[in-house]
């Protein structure tokens, strides 16, 4: 297995992040096969994305092992390898779920960060402890931190490098649900399946919105320019058809 590995199965694609001996912290060949394989997830048929970590971690961030600070080029690193990889997976126009146990760190945080949907595990502890080493957060945490918690929490937690565990991450709104940690992968697997099965217009069209819109006008707007072509949809028939027919329906993404 590589060390960043895209599988697909079906409809379904899954990334594993395979560095287990550094609790899956990524060097820089492995952010840039990040963002390749997130690239090609996108310009697949995949109509649901799994990712998780190997070996009881998610993922514990750039690899530091590999920076020797009085000579790393770090807007290089971040601009040219990190932010890439992170936007590519933001750009994944299909829903994108994260399977967190053990160490999900800086940037294995923003990782998590740029899922639509984060399942942890009960040994999952999240957080940016950039400070411990002497250097800030990165990995498009500010912002989503800001965004999900509010300055005074987002704040607390870049500034102090506190880590959160599973069940205070799901209390704050960073995870949609907690499990225990034998329990994760099973459960990933079927939300994702499940997803991959689903009305795939319009889930990629609500992602859109969610992603995208902060205005509520615009957003009302749009949900009505997107109703109109997902009601154009093979699904939106089949499934209006099941529903009437009491039957459950059987979608194919089109």
């Amino acid at each position: 297995m590589k060390e960043v590995d895209l599988q697909f199965r079906g409809d379904l694609a899954e990334i594993v992040l395979n560095r287990p001996h550094r609790k899956n912290a990524l060097r820089g060949e492995d952010w840039a096969a990040l963002g390749a394989a997130a690239a090609r997830v996108t310009d697949s048929g995949a109509r649901a994305l799994l990712i998780r970590g190997a070996g009881g971690a998610f993922c514990s961030g750039f690899d530091i092992s590999e920076i020797e600070p009085d000579k790393a080029d770090a807007f290089a690193i971040i601009d040219g390898l990190v932010n890439p990889a992170l936007r590519a997976l933001r750009n994944v126009p299909v829903p994108v779920i994260a399977a967190v146990q053990g160490a999900c760190v800086g940037g294995g945080f923003g990782i998590a960060a740029t899922c639509d949907i984060v399942l942890g595990g009960s040994s999952a502890r999240f957080g940016s402890p950039y400070g411990n080493i002497g250097i800030m957060s990165d990995a498009g945490l500010h912002l989503f931190l800001r965004e999900t918690l509010g300055y005074q929490r987002a704040a607390y937690l870049i500034l102090t490098g506190r880590l959160l565990s599973a069940d205070k991450a799901l209390s704050l709104g960073l995870c949609a649900e907690v499990l225990p940690d034998d329990e994760l992968d099973a459960r990933a697997e079927e939300l994702a399946t499940s997803l991959a099965a689903g009305p795939t217009v319009a889930l990629r069209l609500s992602k859109r919105i969610l992603r995208e819109e902060r205005d509520a006008d615009a957003a009302l707007e749009r949900e009505a320019v997107y109703q109109n072509q997902v009601f154009a949809s093979e699904d939106a028939a089949e499934g209006i058809a099941a529903f009437l027919q009491g039957r459950k329906p059987r979608f194919t993404g089109r």
